[in-house]
C-alpha cells in the first residue's frame, strides 16, 4: 500500500473529525480489541427497543431496556450524525468518559453507520488509517443471509493489510465463531459493489436481507454510501444523488451501465483509486447529494 493512500485515510471529513475532543480520544486504549470493546460499551442499537428483550444481553451487557428513559428517542441517529456529536452525547450522559459496561440509560442509541463513523474518527485521530464501508453482513456464520450494514477497515501496519472490523454490538464479542469482530473473515461481508454486480448479472448466490421490496433499490443506496465513504464522505442514510430521487427503476439502461462501471471500480478500490477519484471529480450527479428536506424544497420551488 502506498504512503499517499494511507495518508488519505488519515484525513477526516465533517463526519469523522473529533474537533476539541482530540486529547480525550488520544487518552483511550491504543490496541484495537480493547478500543473496539470500549466503543461497543458506549452505544446501544435501536433494534433493541423494537424487539423482544434478550435476557442474556440485558444481564451481561446493557442493563434492563425497560429502564431507558421514555422521553428519549429509541433511535437517535438523526441527533448524532457526526463523531463530534456522538462523543459530546456520550460525555453528556456520563462525564467520567468512555466507561466499561455502561448502563443502557447512559448510552447513545445509534445504528451501524454511526458506530462505523465514530470508530473511524477515533482511529484516524490516533494515526491509524481507517475507512467506513457500507454493504451486507453475515451476522451468523453459515452465510445464510446478509443484512444491510456499515463496518470499518483499518490498516494494520504490522501485517500490511486492511482489517475488517465491526463495533456495532456483541454478536462476536466473545469470539464464539472462533474469531473476533475486530478482525473478521472477508466472507462475512458482501460489499455493495459485489451485491450490485451480482444482481445486475444474475450471479449473486447469496440472500440479501434488505428493507426495500426492491433489492436493487437498496443495493443502489449502499453502493452510493460505500462510494462516498471511500472518498472520506461518510454520508447519512437519507443522503442520495438527486437524479435517483425517482427510484432506480426510473433510470435508463445507459445510467444503469454507468453504475455498473462505478461498481466495477469499487470492487478494487485501492487498485482503481485514480479512476474513482476522476469519476468523483468529473461526474457531479454521483457526488452532489440531496436529502429528504431538500427534496421537499425542490418539489415546491422548481
Amino acid at each position: 500500500m502506498n504512503v499517499k493512500m494511507l495518508q488519505y485515510y488519515l484525513e477526516t471529513s465533517v463526519y469523522t473529525d473529533v474537533g476539541i475532543y482530540k486529547d480525550f480520544i488520544l487518552s483511550l486504549p491504543d490496541d484495537i480489541p480493547s478500543l473496539g470493546m470500549l466503543v461497543c460499551d458506549q452505544i446501544t442499537h435501536p433494534s433493541m427497543y423494537f424487539t423482544e428483550p434478550s435476557p442474556y444481553l440485558e444481564d451481561t451487557y446493557y442493563g434492563k431496556f425497560s429502564s431507558y428513559p421514555k422521553y428519549r428517542f429509541k433511535n437517535e441517529d438523526e441527533l448524532y450524525i457526526t463523531a463530534v456529536a456522538m462523543i459530546a452525547g456520550i460525555l453528556r450522559l456520563d462525564s467520567t468518559g468512555f466507561t466499561k459496561n455502561r448502563d443502557v440509560t447512559k448510552r447513545i442509541t445509534v445504528s451501524c453507520r454511526q458506530a462505523s463513523v465514530l470508530f473511524s474518527a477515533i482511529l484516524k485521530a490516533k494515526g491509524i488509517p481507517c475507512r467506513c464501508r457500507a454493504g451486507f453482513m453475515d451476522f451468523g456464520d453459515a452465510g445464510e443471509s446478509f443484512m444491510e450494514h456499515w463496518m470499518n477497515e483499518y490498516w494494520d501496519f504490522g501485517k500490511s493489510r486492511w482489517v475488517l472490523c465491526d463495533v456495532d454490538g456483541y454478536y462476536e464479542y466473545e469470539q464464539r465463531f472462533g474469531y473476533s469482530q475486530f478482525d473478521l473473515p472477508r466472507r462475512k461481508f458482501v460489499t455493495a459493489s459485489e451485491a450490485w454486480l451480482g444482481l445486475r448479472k444474475g450471479t449473486l448466490h447469496k440472500k440479501l436481507d434488505v428493507f426495500s421490496t426492491d433489492p436493487l433499490e437498496s443495493v443502489c443506496e449502499y453502493l452510493f454510501m460505500d462510494f462516498h465513504a471511500l472518498m472520506n464522505n461518510e454520508i447519512f442514510y437519507s443522503y442520495q444523488p438527486l437524479y435517483l430521487r425517482g427510484g432506480i427503476r426510473a433510470l435508463s439502461e445507459k445510467e444503469l451501465c454507468e453504475l455498473d462501471n462505478l461498481a466495477d471500480l469499487l470492487a478494487e478500490p485501492d487498485e482503481n483509486r485514480e479512476r474513482i477519484e476522476q469519476m468523483w471529480a468529473a461526474d457531479e450527479k454521483l457526488s452532489v447529494l440531496t436529502n429528504h428536506t431538500q427534496n421537499i424544497y425542490y418539489d415546491t420551488f422548481r
